[in-house]
C-alpha cells in the first residue's frame, strides 16, 4: 500500500519549488533601470542645432536672466528632424540669440531627447 502522507509531502515540495523559482524570475525581470543623473544626461548629450519656432520670456529676474520658453525645430546628426520645447535662463542682453526663426547650437541628450541643453555661455538650463 502506498504511503498517502509521502505522496502528499512531494506534491508539496514540488509545488513548492516551482512556486519559487517562478516567483525569483519575475522579481529578477522586474529590476528597475537606474535612473540618469542630470550631470549623467548632460555628459551623454550631443552637438545639435534647431530653429526657434516659438519664443516667449518674462521679465529679467536676479543676475540679469531671462526666463525664457522655447519651441525648437531641432535637427541632430543621424536623426530625423523634430519639434521640442524647453526652458532657459537666458542673459538679458542675449535675447536676440532666441528670438523667433533663429538657429541655436544646442546639445541633446540622443536617449531621451525631450533632454535640450544650450551650447553657449548666455544661457543655462533651468533646474
Amino acid at each position: 500500500m502506498v504511503n498517502t502522507f509521502g505522496i502528499i509531502m512531494v506534491i508539496i515540495m514540488v509545488g513548492s519549488a516551482i512556486w519559487f523559482m517562478v516567483s525569483m524570475r519575475r522579481i529578477s525581470g522586474k529590476k528597475k533601470k537606474k535612473k540618469d543623473t542630470p550631470q549623467e544626461r548632460r555628459e551623454r548629450a550631443v552637438w545639435a542645432w534647431a530653429r526657434v519656432v516659438t519664443s516667449t520670456h518674462e521679465e529679467a529676474g536676479l543676475g540679469g536672466m531671462v526666463r525664457v520658453t522655447l519651441e525648437l525645430e531641432i535637427h541632430m546628426p543621424g536623426t530625423p528632424m523634430y519639434t521640442g520645447t524647453t526652458t532657459w535662463l537666458v542673459e538679458k542682453e542675449a535675447l536676440e540669440y532666441v528670438e523667433t526663426g533663429k538657429e541655436i547650437p544646442l546639445k541633446v541628450d540622443p536617449q531621451d531627447q525631450n533632454y535640450i541643453y544650450p551650447n553657449g555661455s548666455w544661457a543655462q538650463e533651468v533646474a
